[in-house]
């Protein structure tokens, strides 16, 4: 009898966590990062003529593109992982004459509750960052041998691209800012108050100023450096980095 009765309470707390298991695992909802570009004051176009910080210089952008990683929910007393990598390219959605709404990024099945940050990576984290494409299956996120710099045994993680008159000239100059190699990648902690509710879409506004790209912290010097591809311009990168860091909010 004493078994019996052991082994119906054993049952009973067993079926107990299970149910509470099952809840949980349903207790989610989805949440829409939604980037917004923008230039100064003014919201950014792809193939619109904008005017470089300082120096005036015409100039126009044809790609804006990165990976995003490691990306979190977090508040004082937890922190959760919602996205290991991806890659966000903003050209299309910018491309045109109604971008107002934004690139719309949804990231489903994230546990309900209150969060205070969201924070995520620019770049890929140096675990993976050590890997080549060929290592990662066909089709993932990291198999792409298009972004990736062979000579800096490195992901590009940010790209940043177009067509600038230097020293006011025709606007036919290409650029290039690219971003790579471990001491480039960088984390973006935003404080964001997220309420992440059971089965509904939370909508959340990341914006990146592109002006601010150029000169955040300090001034890129676009006219001595169009392109960053060279093992030389880690400073010139460095500028880079530190500036698109300033540039999101």
């Amino acid at each position: 009898m004493t078994r019996y009765l052991f082994f119906i309470l054993l049952m009973g707390l067993f079926a107990s966590c299970v149910d509470d298991q099952n809840s949980d695992s349903e207790n989610t909802g989805d949440l829409n990062i939604n980037f917004k570009l923008v230039y100064g004051d003014e919201p950014f176009q792809m193939f619109k003529n904008y005017k470089y910080p300082e120096t005036g210089d015409m100039f126009f952008m044809s790609r804006l593109s990165f990976y995003i990683a490691e990306a979190k929910l977090k508040s004082a007393t937890k922190q959760i992982d919602i996205k290991d990598i991806d890659y966000i390219n903003l050209t299309n959605t910018y491309t045109g004459s109604s971008p107002a709404n934004g690139y719309q990024y949804k990231i489903t099945n994230v546990k309900a509750g209150e969060y205070t940050n969201l924070q995520f990576g620019i770049g890929v984290p140096a675990s993976s960052n050590a890997k080549m494409p060929k290592d990662f299956a066909p089709g993932t996120i990291l198999s792409s041998s298009a972004e990736y710099w062979s000579s800096w045994k490195s992901y590009v993680f940010f790209k940043a691209e177009g067509l600038i008159g230097l020293n006011g000239g025709p606007i036919e100059d290409e650029f290039a800012l690219h971003t790579g190699a471990n001491d480039a990648y960088m984390v973006i902690d935003l404080p964001k108050n997220i309420q992440i509710s059971k089965g509904k879409v939370t909508d959340v506004d990341v914006t990146m100023d592109l002006k601010k790209v150029f000169l955040g912290t300090q001034l890129f010097d676009i006219r001595t450096t169009q392109q960053i591809h060279s093992l030389s311009q880690v400073p010139q990168m460095k500028i880079l980095v530190a500036n698109i860091a300033t540039a999101v909010k």
